[in-house]
């Protein structure tokens, strides 16, 4: 064989070594939607982005914004049999014990997870306001974002209400109003089928919360994006009164007493624990 033979057989095989590294296929994988997440995931169409909402966000811009895990731990009413978070928020593992993919938030989760069977009815965890609807692919499904302001709440921030994977888009427009424990949609698996959770997927509803000390916001396709937008443990929000903190470094520095939350509840008749609440878990619990 000649020299020139034998040096276009080493490239040859010098390309395909590059095209089968880690980086490659991971590039692939998020081109395609692949490995339990897709390209329509919701980062805003920016490969990098100083957007802390964006999976493609620098380490140090989301640790900034606060996606890191908190510490704070649930604690469930004795006498009501609620669902339960199945993975927490800033967890590297799914609900089933498996490693989250490295290339969306760097491994870590945006929000928390409960798994619930589909067409279980899904709660509008305070009053607020329907700004924007969005079906993608995975990692996202049909998803909808809540705007809910201090007069909602009784807090002084804004806080933005992320809910996905419902069985069917939610029949609400841009700019309803939506009440407490409110049913917005029904949980379902979409965006989950394929991937780690295979042609049976995952029926749960994922949950983030974002804070902004600001109404405003940006409408892009997939998401809004909040002014100095930061991120908030959705668990943060049931935080009793005289400590509900909406920034995650305050809240990591609690005590682990101080971490225990008591989750606010709605019945399937109505009834609210605690009757005068603002704030509620986003699925009914039933009285047992």
């Amino acid at each position: 064989m000649t020299l020139r033979g034998f040096l276009a057989i080493g490239l040859v095989g010098l390309f395909i070594a590059l095209a089968a590294t880690p980086e490659a296929e991971g590039q692939r994988r998020r081109g395609r939607g692949g490995g339990g997440g897709g390209g329509s995931s919701g980062g805003g169409g920016q490969a990098t982005s100083n957007n802390p909402m964006s999976h493609q966000a620098s380490r140090e811009v989301m640790e900034r914004a606060g996606l890191f895990k908190t510490g704070l731990v649930p604690r469930y009413p004795k006498q009501a049999r609620c669902l339960e978070v199945a993975s927490f928020f800033g967890d590297r593992t799914r609900y089933d014990g498996s490693q989250r993919v490295a290339w969306a938030n760097h491994g870590r989760h945006g929000g928390f997870d409960i798994s619930a069977p589909e067409g279980t009815p899904l709660l509008a965890i305070a009053d607020g306001e329907v700004v924007h609807k969005h079906s993608g692919g995975r990692l996202v499904g049909h998803q909808i974002f809540l705007r809910h302001g201090p007069a909602d709440t009784g807090l002084r921030v804004w806080i933005y209400s992320k809910y996905k994977h419902f069985r069917e888009p939610p029949e609400l427009a841009i700019g309803q109003r939506v009440r407490l424990g409110q049913v917005i949609g029904h949980s379902g698996k979409t965006g989950t089928v394929g991937g780690h959770y295979g042609e049976w997927g995952y029926p749960h509803l994922h949950l983030s919360l974002y804070v902004s000390d600001s109404g405003r916001y940006k409408t892009k396709p997939m998401m809004v994006v909040p002014a100095k937008v930061r991120h908030l443990d959705p668990l943060a929000l049931y935080l009793p009164a005289g400590r509900r903190l909406t920034d995650n470094h305050a809240i990591q520095a609690l005590s682990e007493a101080e971490k225990v939350v008591a989750i606010p509840y709605q019945t399937p008749d109505g009834r609210r624990l605690p009757a005068d609440t603002r704030l509620i878990w986003p699925f009914m619990c039933e009285p047992g």
